[in-house]
């Protein structure tokens, strides 16, 4: 059993890695745009030889880490899937990233397993009590 726990616990910490460098990369990912005298969307940055202006835009923000593996944690441990998930949708409303229905599923089956600990608990003390 410990053994399947660690395991579970490597494998989100890999995806989480991975994840997140997958996501920096997408941030620092930027693309120039060139318009026709029309008014682009983002930032603009200079103009072309012709004197049309060059925008420059982001990419959209990623999914938040912290909700993939919350999500995860929520599915199987459930007390870490509660902190991830306070975690991750505190950075999302800050950051403005996306998976914030990621973040409340773990927080949620997170509760869902304290729950059915706090159940169980109480009913093997009021059973040999």
């Amino acid at each position: 059993m410990l053994l399947t726990f660690v395991t579970v616990i490597a494998v989100v910490v890999v995806i989480a890695v991975v994840l997140a460098s997958n996501s920096k990369a997408a941030q620092q990912h930027t693309s120039m745009i060139r318009t026709n005298g029309l008014q682009g969307s983002g930032t603009q940055v200079g103009y072309t030889m012709n004197g049309q202006p060059i925008y420059q835009q982001s990419a959209p923000p990623g999914t938040n880490v912290f909700a993939v593996m919350a999500l995860v944690l929520g599915i199987f441990t459930g007390l870490f899937g509660i902190i991830f998930g306070h975690i991750a949708l505190s950075q999302i409303k800050r950051t403005g990233e996306r998976g914030s229905g990621m973040a409340l599923t773990g927080l949620i089956l997170g509760y869902v397993w304290l729950a059915f600990w706090a159940l169980t608990a109480v009913g093997l003390v009021a059973r040999f009590a």
